[in-house]
């Protein structure tokens, strides 16, 4: 075709891609369109009223399963004490306090969900029970608001929105958290509620849940600043590119300014009550964490690897990640044609969430739990990346039906696998469960049994131990007594708590010693099994009890690790260093006398085994070895004589006393013992 003039040309040619345009937009919605499925409105309701009975019955079942297994009932993490200590103590003496009316503090990292839990104490006293029952109803409020959200995500495919709905009801890691008596499940559902009515423009109703998402954790403020960023991205786009966003709506100035009022007045009033309780805006268990899990002591790099990309791939979120690509893909794509899409807002969230926990606080707790309130936003997005994938890929086959069988295929594999998933997740739900209970929960019963009224318990773990003890305690790591706080990952650390533990009169001490370890006196009571994470119960007497330094005490777990894996020489060379750290724990020289003896080294055994029994007299592990090496060589009178002030302290020890007949040269077990000057 010839043209008169150059501008004729252009002409045609801006008319001929215009029609090019029209025709693939024409073919992209005809695709679209036969990739819609509605199912009949009664079997949507239908499977909504089972979506809602799963998300009841299948976290029972864990509770169910474990105290069928267990005999008693439990929770598989000590922090949802906190919350019941502070909630009985606000129903019982109408106070924000840790003991009675007497410790005000601003310690609940949630006081909404505290004060839930505290009406709830007006009804029933059973506090396992309270907790449970709160913690599936906020799971079945989820998924009710879920369903909405995903329908308004998928106004013509009301099949992907059931589809998303059960994989959020399926997986297993909010069905083990919302019966373990945190406030997590109420989190999630005010974030979904949120998120919804922020779709739907309802300005009050955004308004009231979007403060009361920090009301409930002070994390939600990546919530807040991924909605800030989403709208502000809108009204760019809808500034830049009008007729691309033109049925996008806004909301309007009044609105903007009751959102404002609302969302202002209730978070004012969260700020005001904790500065009335602690003298800061925000809670103690805020500073003490970031302080004790601050970036300089942990490694934002394994953070990401571990706790960020293997727990969001790993087994059945494997099958959502590639389709979340695609949906990520599709975000990032309609944002630079400056299209604006209403799912960008979950992906801001997400990401600002994973940076915050990154850049302040590299840790994400037992079970990633701080991390699971994505879960509702990924698997959206998962869900809408899988239809954007499948839509183009019928583009490409030029047949939208098998397309849309491939999405269903898909969408049934991961139901399935996160239905094996949940179920295999009700072991470690009961496993524990029980861990708690013989650690924390045996612990403080045996306080409460054992000590007399006006105890006061220095402890790490404040949970458990202080709501059945019903003992005072002193939080040495802040979460409770914020003084502790500056002080912690200090070289003076250890020095500090000592002297606060001599000024708040503290008589007994509850550690983990992982956490602390306390040598030189036995222990009046031990909570546990095997070797890992034993509650130990001491008598606190100042100038008297030695508590080791943190930096000593890492050392020499990781010494005991070594003498584990047979690196004897290396453990060694670490007790050395730790011995001239500090020279009065008779544990490092018992395992150095281990690490010697392990390389046929009789000298240096004898040898450390008599430093630690020098330095701790009672100290029955080194007593009854240093005997065995005596005996061993012989030298009968050097074992009785080892042996023997233990037996006339300790006179039903059986095993010693068995030891001590051997090397006295006769079977007698029940003999008289010679009585040492």
């Amino acid at each position: 075709m010839k043209f008169k003039s150059q501008f004729q040309a252009d002409l045609f040619m801006a008319k001929q891609q215009k029609k090019q345009e029209k025709y693939r937009k024409d073919e992209q919605k005809k695709i679209e369109t036969e990739f819609s499925l509605k199912l009949d409105p009664l079997a949507v309701k239908i499977i909504f009223a089972v979506l809602l009975l799963l998300s009841v019955i299948l976290p029972y079942y864990y509770v169910s399963f474990a105290y069928m297994i267990n005999g008693y009932n439990s929770f598989p993490l000590d922090d949802p004490w906190i919350h019941l200590t502070f909630a009985k103590n606000l129903a019982e003496y109408g106070s924000f306090s840790y003991f009675k009316n007497e410790v005000v503090t601003a310690g609940s990292t949630s006081p909404l969900y505290t004060l839930i839990l505290a009406a709830g104490f007006f009804v029933t006293k059973n506090e396992m029970w309270l907790s449970y029952i709160l913690g599936i109803l906020f799971f079945a409020l989820s998924v009710f608001y879920y369903f909405r959200l995903a329908n308004d995500v998928f106004p013509k495919e009301n099949w992907l929105a059931i589809g998303a709905a059960l994989i959020f009801v399926l997986d297993k890691w909010i069905n083990f958290i919302s019966v373990t008596g945190m406030e997590t499940t109420l989190f999630i559902f005010l974030l979904i509620t949120c998120f919804y009515y922020y779709h739907r423009r309802n300005a009050v109703l955004f308004g009231v849940t979007l403060a009361l998402t920090f009301w409930t954790r002070p994390d939600a403020v990546a919530f807040i600043a991924a909605l800030a960023a989403d709208y502000f991205i809108l009204l760019y786009l809808k500034s830049n590119s009008p007729k691309a966003n033109e049925n996008v709506t806004l909301f309007s100035k009044n609105e903007l300014i009751k959102i404002g009022a609302i969302a202002g007045g209730i978070t004012a009033v969260y700020f005001i009550m904790n500065l009335m309780i602690s003298g800061s805006i925000m809670p103690n268990t805020y500073s003490a964490k970031l302080s004790y899990y601050s970036a300089e002591f942990r490694s934002r790099s394994d953070f990401l690897k571990t706790e960020v990309w293997q727990y969001f791939t790993e087994s059945a979120y494997l099958l959502i990640f590639i389709p979340f690509v695609f949906g990520v893909i599709k975000l990032i794509k309609d944002s630079v044609q400056r299209k604006y899409n209403r799912n960008l807002g979950a992906l801001i969230f997400i990401a600002l969430l994973i940076f915050i926990y990154w850049y302040k606080l590299p840790y994400a707790h037992r079970f990633g739990r701080y991390l699971m309130p994505i879960f509702p936003f990924y698997i959206l997005l998962a869900v809408y990346g899988g239809r954007e994938f499948f839509i183009w890929l019928g583009g490409v086959l030029k047949d939208s039906k098998t397309a849309n069988a491939l999405n269903i295929i898909l969408l049934v594999s991961t139901l399935s696998y996160f239905g094996y998933g949940y179920y295999q997740n009700r072991l470690p739900y009961q496993d524990q469960t029980r861990h708690i209970y013989i650690r924390q929960v045996a612990a403080a019963k045996w306080l409460k049994d054992n000590t007399p009224e006006g105890t006061v318990v220095a402890t790490h773990d404040v949970g458990a131990i202080a709501f059945y003890s019903q003992r005072k305690v002193i939080d040495v790591v802040g979460l409770i007594n914020p003084e502790f706080i500056p002080k912690l990952n200090t070289k003076d650390f250890t020095a500090f708590v000592e002297e606060q533990l001599k000024k708040q009169n503290v008589t007994y001490l509850a550690f983990l010693r992982e956490w602390f370890q306390v040598v030189n006196q036995p222990a009046l009571f031990s909570a546990g099994d095997g070797n890992f994470e034993i509650v130990n119960i001491f008598k606190y007497e100042p100038g008297k009890t030695h508590i080791l330094s943190n930096e000593v005490n890492s050392t020499i777990l990781y010494a005991s690790d070594l003498l584990r894996n047979r690196q004897y020489q290396q453990a060694k060379n670490i007790l050395l260093k730790t011995a001239a750290m500090d020279p009065k724990s008779s544990l490092t020289f018992y395992l150095l006398a281990m690490a010697c003896s392990s390389t046929n080294d009789a000298i240096s055994t004898e040898k450390y085994l008599r430093k630690a029994i020098e330095i701790y007299p009672g100290y029955r592990d080194a007593i009854f070895s240093l005997t065995n090496v005596y005996k061993s060589q012989n030298k009968l009178e050097e074992a009785r004589n080892t042996i023997a002030p233990y037996i006339e302290v300790q006179p039903n020890d059986s095993t010693m006393n068995k030891l001590y007949a051997s090397v006295k040269g006769t079977n007698a077990v029940n003999q008289e013992v010679p009585k040492t000057k």
